[in-house]
């Protein structure tokens, strides 16, 4: 779902992020930003699944950043990426910026923006920053960088918080998610 209008450039930290109640967003969170558990089975960030992207996150000062080298098994024209594989990099680095704040979100909106293409088994990093939060909905900023450090693709995204309810629904039955508080906000 594209948001028509938002096509502001983004690039790299902003300082003027807006933070609820003029709260800072703690980088020390105690929600892991990688999927260790016996699930593992996002198309994005599962380790166990042998086609997804396998993604894995870190702390890169205020942002969270992943790196992706793709495969031919996500091109879209042959010897480019897939243009949805751009959008999952950007939405999932996003949705991460949320575990600084020890809660999980789901999309409800993203605009992405393509500038370049990226080759097949061309190494890109993604990163995405916080630049609002407001009542539990933030605000995301992620861009995809070329090895040369241009953009590839930026997006912006609005995040809105899981229920408790719904993420107990979703841990039934997966021992380590449980136990190990991977999905408990």
């Amino acid at each position: 779902m594209g948001i028509v209008g938002l096509s502001s450039r983004v690039e790299g930290p902003d300082p003027t992020v807006t933070m609820e109640r003029g709260r800072k967003s703690r980088m020390d969170s105690s929600l892991p930003l990688n999927d260790d558990t016996d699930y593992g089975l996002c198309f994005a960030c599962g380790p166990r699944n042998s086609s997804g992207l396998r993604l894995r996150f870190k702390h890169d000062q205020d942002r969270i950043v992943t790196e992706y080298t793709p495969n031919s098994n996500h091109q879209g024209f042959p010897g480019y990426l897939h243009g949805g594989v751009i959008s999952t990099l950007l939405d999932e680095v996003m949705s991460r910026v949320s575990l600084l704040d020890n809660r999980w979100t789901m999309t409800v909106r993203m605009d992405v923006r393509y500038r370049k293409p990226i080759l097949i088994h061309q190494h890109v990093k993604a990163y995405a920053q916080l630049k609002n939060k407001r009542r539990g909905v933030i605000e995301a900023a992620g861009w995809v960088e070329l090895p040369d450090g241009s953009i590839a693709a930026e997006a912006k995204g609005t995040f809105i918080p899981v229920k408790a309810e719904a993420l107990a629904r979703i841990n039934r039955g997966l021992s380590s998610i449980g136990s190990r508080e991977w999905m408990n906000g």
